[in-house]
């Protein structure tokens, strides 16, 4: 594979900047605001020499601290910063940040940081939440310079998704990476998994952005859980996987609670396709809302407990419904920067006009990739007398083609 140039510079782990904010990752857990704080009034490097001044507390930069976490300064403030600094020295002895790096590399992967030109500018939404680092694991890592925030979309859910949970997932992250959507999940069971293995279903993928990335909540080089194992190794092999922690680190509640962050910043649309009332996945969406990302949520039964939580979102105000696929892409393209994709890929005609049957081939067929009449039938369901006529009324709109043997849509140019 010829490597672009752009890329090469996140590949060399002997990068100083890049050493030593590996060095910082393996001192300071995610999301921690003091330390944030203090890099925004000192350089990484600056932050680790004071770190590794044994007994050295700077009580001048406290006024400072408390003034970037707005807090009024106190000296239970001087005591946080001090018990702060106390904790990261504790670690120093066990860190060693050019090993991490080298079993990134081993993994097929690397460390991005805020400096590179690769980094996902809307992490910056998160301010004082906004990760150190990221480390990432691709078998293409070109496919990590792709991550518009216009084409990424969210779809997180509960763990114990139902049959009707992952089917309209499947549909959903199926329809929206044939639109060229980065599908964005945390590779749990139940609808994360679904809306993975959607997109990778997605074939010729001719777009500089992954089909899919993975936030993980452990080390890039800990595949978790252990049950999803084959669908992590594919998508490392065809997409991203991302982690805010470095190699080695193991999986633990507060740090799946402290990725959903991540997958809310680096999405412009999450939805919420089924969830329980206390769900996991409605901490995603709050930090969703609080960054001005637009939330979706799929209505279900009244008796479901499962959609419980996205009826609640939908009640409260939290989220809109979202009952197609093409609500959600309507909501992308809602976002100025985002007409492009949708423009271009979501052919213009109404699709208002077609009947039952026509509608679900419709949402079947790619743009790209030609399906055969027979393919067509298993997977919509429909007999192939209706399917041949689907696809003839498809034709005759001018929505579809056909070389004689297969099928796809057709782009309608404004």
């Amino acid at each position: 594979m010829t490597i672009n140039p752009k890329i090469a510079p996140v590949l060399d782990p002997t990068n100083q900047d890049r050493l030593t904010i590996a060095h910082l990752n393996q001192l300071i857990e995610p999301n921690d605001f003091t330390a944030s704080a203090l890099l925004q009034l000192m350089s990484p490097a600056e932050l680790l020499g004071v770190i590794q001044r044994e007994d050295y507390f700077p009580m001048s930069l406290k006024a400072k601290v408390d003034e970037i976490l707005g807090v009024k300064t106190s000296t239970n403030m001087a005591q946080e910063l001090k018990t702060a600094l106390t904790r990261w020295r504790k670690r120093l002895v066990l860190s060693n940040p050019m090993a991490a790096l080298d079993t990134a590399a081993r993994h097929h992967g690397g460390l991005l940081i805020p400096s590179d030109s690769q980094w996902p500018t809307q992490l910056d939404d998160l301010n004082l939440g906004r990760p150190l680092c990221l480390w990432w694991r691709a078998n293409d890592p070109q496919l990590i310079t792709g991550q518009a925030l216009e084409r990424n979309v969210a779809i997180v859910g509960s763990r114990d998704a139902s049959d009707y949970g992952d089917q309209v997932t499947f549909d959903l992250a199926r329809t929206l990476a044939n639109q060229g959507c980065t599908i964005v999940s945390g590779g749990a069971y139940g609808i994360d998994a679904s809306a993975h293995r959607a997109a990778l279903t997605v074939e010729d993928w001719a777009y500089s952005n992954p089909p899919t990335i993975t936030v993980m909540a452990g080390g890039i080089d800990r595949l978790y859980p252990s049950g999803n194992n084959n669908l992590l190794n594919q998508i490392v092999a065809r997409g991203v996987l991302f982690s805010e922690v470095p190699p080695g680190t193991t999986s633990a509640r507060f740090r799946f609670l402290n990725r959903n962050r991540i997958i809310a910043a680096l999405s412009r649309l999450v939805i919420v396709a089924e969830a329980r009332h206390r769900s996991g996945a409605l901490n995603t969406v709050s930090h969703a809302v609080e960054l001005g990302r637009d939330v979706a949520a799929v209505p279900g039964s009244v008796f479901a407990p499962n959609s419980a939580g996205c009826h609640r979102l939908i009640a409260e105000g939290s989220a809109g419904i979202l009952t197609s696929p093409q609500d959600a892409l309507d909501l992308i393209g809602a976002a100025g920067g985002a007409q492009s994709v949708h423009e271009q890929l979501v052919p213009q005609k109404s699709t208002d006009q077609l009947g039952r049957e026509e509608g679900m081939v419709y949402d079947i067929l790619s743009f790209r990739k030609s399906m055969p009449v027979d393919e067509i039938s298993t997977r919509s369901g429909i007999p192939m007398i209706q399917t041949l006529k689907a696809v003839g009324r498809l034709e005759a709109l001018g929505m579809a083609c056909t070389d004689g043997l297969a099928w796809k849509l057709v782009y309608q140019g404004k």
